[in-house]
């Protein structure tokens, strides 16, 4: 085992408000929402018209056109946002064995309808014989990894996570453990997500969880706000590159903090429903903060979940009262979906992100649209308006359908 602590040294976003880090940490700060009507086909016959699309996003500025045309959504982002990533931390100049390199990236759902229309069209027209033989390929939630792996020559350990929302947490805190175990040098972690498309919407409308506010799109996603009407599904991509300290110190690479602590739960309850009392998700909290070796009392900024669904926000309020006692009212917390939507796997990646450029900026972003809060979310929710805040330390959590929660702790280095 290794105890040199683990840092992140590179950062990819693709978000529905600003492709690269950059974009997106302006577009935060400026409190920019991404959403607006769905463009990738027509939403009239649902009840919810918007998205949080990657409007800008050309995958051919990032591979070449025969990886375009073979592969799908979710891999052409994973692979723009592995590049985005890879050049901010300048790994190459690293010098690393690429046995040495690990890669993770999750996915929740991957591309099956693209594939799946796709391939169906030519079956039912020509037989098996005129499917595309990458089609199986495709259909894999593995392949953002794998094309990710093959596209950088990472020969390291490789492994693609689904745990829902918590996904990207989770392949944070599998790349931290891979370094940790003194296997590799270095990780490139990260989760990819496009749930626009015809299947997708109609699955959330049928359980009633999208908003509907269609003439107001921007207006839409309304964290703890009690006007809040639903979710808005989002498509985006983090990338991270993690690095042992100590080699990246020593390669004079710029440290953007510590991956000081993560932990999870799981409520084991209900499939859909989460408990109210935000037990699970507090035990989560408070062992990250205990494995970081701190207290609330360190804890300068809380980066939410924050997905403007009662049950969510509610959820998620009780659990910080829980875990962090009176602190819990002096923490500014707030939460960027009000801005990119609802992203599934990456949900908790574009937490750490925010988290990263809040601690280098000493900017906390507003959580958009919270007008007037809800009774039962009575905390610092930063409403509308960014903070200006030193931050040295910071906690993002992430919640995921089932009541699978997680919570990692992030601190400045010295």
């Amino acid at each position: 085992m290794v105890n040199e602590p683990v840092v992140i040294t590179g950062v990819g976003v693709l978000a529905s408000n600003g492709l690269g880090r950059r974009a997106f940490w302006d577009a935060l700060k400026d409190g920019v929402s991404g959403i607006r009507r769905v463009a990738r086909f027509d939403p009239s016959a649902f009840p919810c018209q918007i998205a949080g699309e990657l409007w800008d996003f050309d995958p051919a500025d990032f591979m070449r056109k025969r990886q375009v045309r073979h592969w799908y959504r979710h891999v052409h982002q994973a692979i723009a946002s592995s590049r985005l990533a890879l050049e901010d931390a300048e790994l190459w100049r690293a010098g690393y064995d690429p046995e040495r390199l690990a890669t993770a990236i999750g996915t929740s759902i991957g591309s099956p309808n693209e594939v799946w229309q796709e391939q169906n069209k030519a079956f039912e027209a020509h037989g098996y014989r005129r499917i595309n033989r990458f089609g199986s390929s495709a259909f894999s939630g593995h392949a953002a990894t794998v094309n990710v792996s093959v596209d950088y020559g990472f020969r390291g350990p490789a492994t693609t996570i689904s745990s829902g929302c918590n996904t990207g947490l989770d392949t944070l805190s599998w790349g931290v453990r891979q370094i940790r175990s003194g296997e590799v040098d270095a990780a490139l972690i990260g989760a990819t997500e496009s749930p626009i498309f015809p299947l997708s919407f109609a699955a959330a409308c049928s359980l009633g969880v999208l908003s509907t506010r269609n003439d107001a799109p921007t207006r839409a996603m309304r964290p703890f706000d009690r006007d809040r009407d639903g979710i808005v599904l989002a498509e985006g991509a983090v990338a991270l590159v993690l690095e042992r300290l100590d080699k990246a110190r020593a390669r004079g690479a710029r440290i953007f903090a510590e991956v000081a602590s993560y932990a999870s739960s799981t409520e084991a309850v209900n499939p859909l429903l989460l408990d109210r009392e935000g037990t699970a998700l507090a035990r989560a909290i408070e062992q990250a903060i205990k494995l970081a070796g701190m207290t609330p009392a360190d804890i300068d900024y809380v980066q939410c979940h924050g997905v403007s669904l009662e049950m969510y926000d509610v959820c998620e309020t009780n659990a910080y009262k829980k875990a962090l006692g009176k602190w819990a009212y002096r923490i500014p917390i707030s939460s960027v979906k009000s801005m990119t939507g609802q992203a599934y796997a990456v949900a908790g990646l574009f937490g750490v992100a925010a988290c990263l450029f809040s601690m280098s900026e000493g900017i906390i972003p507003p959580t958009l649209n919270l007008d007037n809060a809800a009774p039962d979310c009575d905390l610092d929710y930063v409403p509308n308006k960014l903070r200006y805040n030193d931050v040295r330390t910071a906690l993002a959590v992430a919640m995921s359908f089932g009541g699978t929660h997680g919570a990692v702790v992030l601190r400045k280095t010295d």
